[in-house]
This record gives structure tokens, sequence and C-alpha cells, in this order.
């Protein structure tokens, strides 16, 4: 009793610290709560539960807001009971949409009613990442290829509200920077992509060029944001060229323009390249911690910066452009100057940044791999650009295309018949095409799954699982599926040259998922076992299989139904080779 007696006497603050304490868990501080009624009160510590929340789950509290208090308390319960409901309905999305090519939107309906009844996105958000990213990356493959299709989904619905609430802001209160972090966000949903890292990753280069400034500049700044003259922003502007360019090795990726990652703010933070628009948006927004105002320019051909270094001068003489994209100033631009005085909106900013990320995908080889890609282009483009019939058309052509969200499409064709009557009869073959569709997917759905027996099927060598390298293109490979003999047309045989084969079409054929992403369909006599094993990194991987063992993959339930014998077949086949 003296000892619980001595403890109870401790400052409160102290009895803080010790409950906050990593090795006391928030059941224990449950339990200790109702042993006094000090104790009852010190455990609603709100800064106590934040640390609590921090401890279980690290990086929830990155996606929260800095300008808003928080009832950490509630958080916590909240999540807690949140989490769990969504680990459960993940589990179930496999069972239920399998046999389908994509889940179609209304298939996440009660997670977004769990969303909507407890304000939850971003504990959803990190729920799922923590499904995808655990601790072992070879086990429940299954799970995590399901909980990347509904954090992208769930993430969506979150983005979307901070988009329309950003595009709504006033011209003056909009960051090019936020906008430019939303976009990234929007296309990588699995990464750990904040508003609030961003942030402070720019805060620290504008810290950075500061520190490098003459000390009488310097020190303006320690007062709050000083009023420069233009003088003093040319130095400030000449450092910040040395610092980001020189020190930093920022550069202009000329090797792999096209490459969708120099478009995401965060990997142009990450790598230090990128292409014109996204590292004007880096140096704007850096430059604007420093009291100096630059302005976008959407030259032909080339994304430039402006900025007004010579306010008296005639309106063709008063800016110097900013090429950021090799850091350099450009003081002499033939043709006529006035045509860029008028700096252009955020928003057309993030229409040249969506349509580049539009013509990477269409120019990408792996349409399969690529459709979400393209996907999410579209349709944050049309979040931007609500009415643009070309990119409604081409979001129902890829809707289509997944045989998804055919309710969607039919309104969007009614929009697109609405703004455009000239393609009324393309809005009606498209329609008739859509409820062709939605009968299949309910047939698809209704359709009992027919096994295939290795017992039946004895020449069939390879089976479900197997890694397997391809003797003619090198590529390694896993199987997914397997015919007796080859299932696809006559003008696929011909195309493909399998009439060229020395058993042409008469073998097993397998699908197989292919380490570049691509989905193929091989002859028996061209697969064979490698040497030695790997991971097949494909996006489709877990839909068929639970778990990658080193060197074979475990088919999942669904996979089973369809090939109830290959589990044990892959399993003898590939130990007994003894690797």
């Amino acid at each position: 009793m003296d000892s619980k007696r001595e403890f109870l006497d401790l400052p409160n603050e102290v009895i803080d610290l010790v409950l906050q304490n990593r090795g006391i868990s928030f059941t224990d501080i449950c339990s200790i709560s109702q042993t006094c009624t000090k104790m009852q009160y010190l455990c609603l510590s709100n800064e106590l539960w934040r640390r609590k929340l921090q401890q279980r789950w690290p990086k929830l509290l990155l996606r929260y807001s800095r300008e808003k208090a928080h009832d950490w308390l509630k958080e916590f319960k909240t999540y807690a009971v949140v989490g769990r409901a969504v680990r459960g309905l993940v589990s179930q999305l496999s069972p239920r949409f399998y046999k389908l090519e994509e889940i179609p939107d209304d298939g996440f309906s009660d997670v977004v009613s769990l969303m909507e009844e407890h304000n939850a996105a971003e504990v959803i958000i990190n729920e799922l990442n923590e499904i995808i990213h655990d601790d072992d990356r070879y086990k429940n493959l299954t799970n995590k290829y399901y909980a990347v299709k509904l954090l992208r989904h769930i993430f969506h619905l979150h983005l979307t509200e901070k988009w329309k609430a950003h595009l709504q802001q006033p011209p003056d209160e909009q960051k090019l920077e936020i906008g430019a972090t939303i976009i990234s966000q929007w296309f990588q949903p699995t990464d750990d992509v904040t508003e609030n890292s961003i942030i402070d990753r720019l805060d620290d280069i504008a810290e950075r060029v500061k520190q490098n400034l003459p000390e009488n500049l310097a020190s303006l700044y320690s007062e709050g944001v000083p009023t420069l003259s233009t003088k003093q922003e040319r130095v400030v502007l000449e450092t910040m060229n040395h610092v980001i360019y020189t020190e930093m090795g920022f550069h202009g990726n000329e090797e792999n323009y096209y490459d969708e990652n120099n478009s995401f703010i965060n990997k142009v933070l990450d790598r230090k390249f990128g292409i014109p628009i996204s590292l004007s948006v880096l140096y704007l927004s850096i430059a604007r911690r420093l009291a100096v105002i630059c302005e976008c320019v959407n030259f032909p051909s080339h994304f430039l910066l402006k900025w007004k270094e010579h306010p008296m001068a005639t309106v063709d003489k008063q800016y110097t452009f900013i090429d950021a994209f090799h850091g350099k100033f450009i003081t002499e631009i033939g043709g006529d100057h006035t045509v860029f005085t008028d700096s252009i909106p955020h928003i057309e900013v993030y229409k040249r940044m969506l349509r580049n990320l539009i013509n990477i995908a269409r120019n990408h080889h792996h349409m399969r791999s690529t459709t979400t890609f393209l996907r999410d282009a579209v349709e944050m483009m049309l979040l931007t650009t609500p009415d643009d019939t070309d990119y409604q058309l081409l979001l129902v052509k890829i809707f289509m295309y997944l045989k998804i969200n055919q309710e969607k499409v039919k309104d969007l064709l009614l929009d697109i018949e609405l703004q455009d009557e000239s393609r009324v009869s393309q809005v009606a073959r498209l329609t008739a095409q859509v409820e062709r569709s939605a009968r299949e997917n309910e047939e698809l759905l209704q359709k009992k799954t027919k096994p295939k027996y290795r017992a039946e099927n004895k020449e069939v060598r390879f089976s479900v699982g197997m890694v397997m390298k391809h003797k003619r293109y090198n590529y390694m490979c896993v199987i997914f599926g397997w015919d007796l003999t080859c299932q696809a047309s006559r003008e696929w045989i011909i195309q493909m040259g399998v009439h060229m084969l020395p058993r042409k079409d008469k073998q097993p054929f397998y699908n197989v998922l292919v380490e570049d992403g691509s989905i193929r369909y091989a002859a028996d006599e061209n697969l064979y076992h490698p040497e030695s094993y790997c991971e097949i990194p494909h996006p489709d991987v877990g839909k068929y299989f639970q778990e990658f063992t080193g060197r074979y993959y475990v088919i999942n339930n669904e996979k089973a139904e369809e090939y109830p014998d290959d589990v044990q077949e892959t399993r003898t086949t590939v130990e007994g080779r003894g690797q």
C-alpha cells in the first residue's frame, strides 16, 4: 500500500510520463484507470492517448492535420473498432469478386459505409497500408491484393473532397505544392505521401538557402517574412539556384523524360530530378517561403517561371524568366514577350500535369498493367474539368474494358449526349454494349466453377504455382492456369507462330504472369524449370496466390476450386527437385 500511496503522491506530470512509457499498453491503461479516481482522471489525458496511438500505429499521426485539435482517446477507440472491421471486410473480397476482371465501385460499399459512419477515412487508409506493408512480404498475398484495390477506392473518395476544396480556394490562398501533393497521393495510394512530409522537406530546403545567404540578408528572416527589394530578391534566387542545383544536385531528367515519377513531387524530392513543370512547382514553392514570388508561364513545349525583376520597366521588359529544368535565368526569349506576361492559374498547371500523365499511360506497352493508371489520370482530370466530353468518353471506354460500373457509364453517356448531340448514335451503341456487359457479369458470378483434375489431363506436365522460365524469350513467370490443348483463336495461333512449333497447338498451354507485368499464354514445350527461383513482381499475383515460399507460389482458396490437385502437385514436384 505504501508504494502505491507514494506513486499516487507523485506530480500528475510525472505519472503521465510513466503511463506514456512504451511498455504500458492501451489495455494496461484501461485497467489502471479502474484503480482510483485520480488514475481514472489521469488516464483520460489527451497527450497520453496521442502517445499510445503513435506507439500502436506509428505512421497514422502523419496523416492528421496539424492545424486542428483532436480527441485522441476517441480517435484511438475509433481506430481499434474500425481496424478490426476493415480486416474482416478485406478477407471477404476474394470469395465475392474473384471471377470478375475488376471490382466494381459498389463492391466496396460496406467499407464506404463504415468510413462514413465513423468519419474514419484516415484510419481505414492507415489500416489498409498496414495490411499491404506487413512484416512478411511473401505471405497474405490475396488480402494484400484486395487491400490495394480497396485502398485506392477509399483514398480517392477521401482525396476527392480535398481536391475539390483545394480548387475552390481563392487564388491567393491556393498553394501549388499542396495541389501537387494531392496529385501524387492520388496516383500512389500505397506510398507514404503526406502533406506534412512534403511541407517539411520544402521548409528544410528554404532554411538551407537562408543559411547560405549573406548575413545582412539572412537576418531579415529572423523577424518573419521580410519585404525584399528586387536586388535582394535576385541574391535570394541566385543562392537558391546554387543550393538546389549545385549543392543538392536537382536537375532535369533528360534521360528518362517520360517516366511518370517525374510528375510526382515526393519522387522529385527523393530522386532530385523531374520535368520542367514539376521542378517549377518545387522552385516556386521554395521561393515563396523566401518571400520571392514567381509565377507559372505556359511557354510552348517548355514550362517556365517568371519573376518581376524590373517592375518599373515597360511590360515586355518587366520579367526575368526562370528555367527550373536547367536551373538558370532567361533574359532573352525570341518572339512576342507580351503573350506570356499573364501568369496562368494553378488549375491550368494541374491540367497540364494530368495531361502529361494521361499521355504517358496511353503510350505504355502493357495495357492491362496500366489501365488503372490511365483510369486514375482520367478520373482526376474529370474532377478538374468535369464537363470535358472527350475525357468522359475515355473513362466510359476504360470502364467498359474493365467491365465495371455500368450505372456510372450510363450516367456518363447521358451527360455526353446532352452536351454533344452529334454523338447520339455512338451513345446508343455504347449503352447497348454496357447493358450486355452487366448481364454477362451477373451470369459469370452465378456460374459454378468447373474443376480441372490432373487425372483427366495427364499430359499436363506443369501445375499452377510453379515458377518457370521461357526457353525463347528468357522471361521468368508463374503459372496461374492451364489447358490440355491451346484454346486460343485460329488467328492468334497463326499470329504467334504456334503452328510452327514442333507440337503445334496440340499440347498443353499455360496462362502465366510474367515478371514484366504482362500476361501470356505459353506452350508446354517453351517452358522449363529454372536453375533458381525468384519472386514474380506482377500486380495480379495476389489474385491467385496466398503465399510465395521462395521456390513456388501457394494457390488461394478460389484458385484451388479451379485446380484442386495442383496445390499438392506443385509442392511435391518443386520440393522433389531438391534445389
